[in-house]
């Protein structure tokens, strides 16, 4: 007796489990499939599992878990679980309040190109919110981004803007036009919006969307965007780790590109080292590629090399020819030194008045033996 009954209650149970899960609703039903993929790593599945526990879609609420898994879809780029996860931390209503994770993660989907978030950060951005910097252009720079996706939100604001800061629309217009073409892969609107976010002169400084259009652009043949790459690599300190190879490589195809400021230092860097005659040589034909393209510091160092007669030929006046032009384009040494042969007749016939006019140019552009000199004359 005792038997059948642990038996009919042991049926019992079993058909309560059965039946249990047999009648799942379709929210849990859809939770755990989404559960079951998101423990694979399907980075969208892990945010549909976060979505669920935020809203107690399908499972009871649960606001850590929600974040948790929003995290392990952001880790794979998933950027609408970064604007999620965002918004969590900046409203503080179900998660503690936290506003630079919140921002954080507004600006990584922001620039995974998720429109909402462009929209929210650009709102940040117009009013200074969250301990953002107040940027108007920056807000267009987003909004822009947004609206060309259909975002109303962002086309609305834009269209506001537009009304009100005319000026402001006129100056991040070009360069929303320039971002849409480096995504079309034009190397020179690379460089241009490369160099843009790296400075910051007008948009927020941004090394990290910067140095992949700046790269985009130098493999697309752009050595203004190789040469950007070397100073930047080559910084101790600067906003990627020191990589003087990588530095080198960039100068090198800067140089042959053509980019007169990368000839110069290639030439520079081959005199400094120079020991032969073939070095002088070599170091002087990468520096007057850049002075005939009228590079102030290349020309001073052309004429140098022209009155020393170190791998080019050794000629008073063809060295006077190269710091007179390096003199009229401001070079400061250059400057210094024509006034110089004109007090002293060196290349030149004396004449006192151009002696002083040049040497009153260097003193005010910095060269400190320029006052000595124009004190001697007077």
């Amino acid at each position: 007796m005792k038997f059948l009954l642990k038996t009919i209650v042991l049926l019992a149970v079993l058909g309560a489990v059965g039946y249990f899960f047999m009648h799942k609703t379709p929210q849990q039903k859809a939770f755990e499939r989404a559960l079951a993929a998101a423990q694979q790593g399907d980075a969208a599945a892990q945010a549909q599992v976060a979505a669920g526990y935020a809203a107690g879609e399908g499972v009871r609420p649960d606001i850590r878990q929600s974040a948790e898994w929003y995290k392990k879809a952001v880790a794979q780029g998933n950027a609408q679980a970064a604007y999620e996860l965002a918004q969590l931390y900046l409203s503080g209503e179900k998660l503690t309040r936290d506003v630079p994770s919140g921002v954080s993660y507004l600006k990584m989907a922001a620039e995974k190109n998720y429109a909402p978030a462009q929209y929210a950060l650009g709102r940040l951005y117009q009013t200074g919110a969250e301990s953002v910097n107040q940027n108007l252009a920056q807000a267009a720079f987003l909004w822009m981004q947004a609206a060309e996706q259909k975002d109303a939100d962002a086309q609305a604001a834009l269209d506001l803007l537009r009304t009100e800061e005319p000026e402001t629309y006129e100056q991040v217009q070009p360069l929303h036009a320039a971002w849409q073409r480096a995504h079309a892969g034009d190397a020179a609107a690379a460089a241009d919006i490369g160099q843009q976010l790296l400075n910051g002169t007008l948009l927020e400084k941004n090394p990290e969307q910067a140095l992949p259009l700046l790269t985009q652009a130098a493999q697309g043949g752009h050595a203004g965007a190789a040469y950007v790459l070397y100073e930047v690599y080559n910084q101790p300190d600067g906003p990627v780790p020191h990589d003087a190879a990588r530095a080198m490589r960039y100068l090198a195809q800067a140089a042959q590109g053509g980019y007169a400021a990368a000839q110069y230092n290639v030439g520079q860097q081959l005199y400094q080292a120079a020991q032969t005659p073939e070095d002088f040589q070599a170091a002087f034909n990468w520096l007057a590629q850049a002075a005939r393209q009228n590079h102030p510091e290349a020309l001073y160092m052309c004429g140098i090399l022209h009155m020393q007669g170190q791998g080019a030929e050794k000629s008073i006046p063809l060295a006077i020819a190269d710091f007179k032009q390096a003199a009229e384009l401001g070079h400061a040494n250059a400057q210094y030194v024509l006034g110089q042969s004109y007090w002293r007749g060196i290349g030149l016939k004396k004449n006192k008045a151009l002696a002083k006019k040049w040497l009153e140019l260097a003193r005010q552009n910095g060269n400190p033996q320029a006052q000595e000199l124009l004190d001697q004359i007077k």
